[in-house]
């Protein structure tokens, strides 16, 4: 159950990132862990939950690099 809401707030967040209706990008303050001012958040997000100059590229930049390292280890554990 943890997993799946864990998935739902991952694709509603992806979802967010490209809709062009809504301001917040960065989701509700309960997705981070320090809230506002989450460390992480900081770097892609501004305050506000606007994005960031090259914050959606390296959003999704960071995404796909993380996918593909997953898709690497998992794929030399199977060997």
């Amino acid at each position: 159950m943890v997993f799946s809401s864990m998935v739902g707030a991952l694709a509603s967040l992806l979802v967010a990132l490209f809709d062009p209706r809504i301001t917040n990008k960065a989701g509700p303050d309960w997705l981070w862990m320090g809230g506002r001012e989450d460390v992480v958040r900081n770097l892609f997000f501004k305050p506000n939950g606007a994005f960031r100059r090259y914050g959606r590229i390296g959003l999704l930049t960071t995404f796909g690099s993380g996918g593909a390292a997953l898709f690497w280890i998992v794929q030399r554990l199977a060997m």
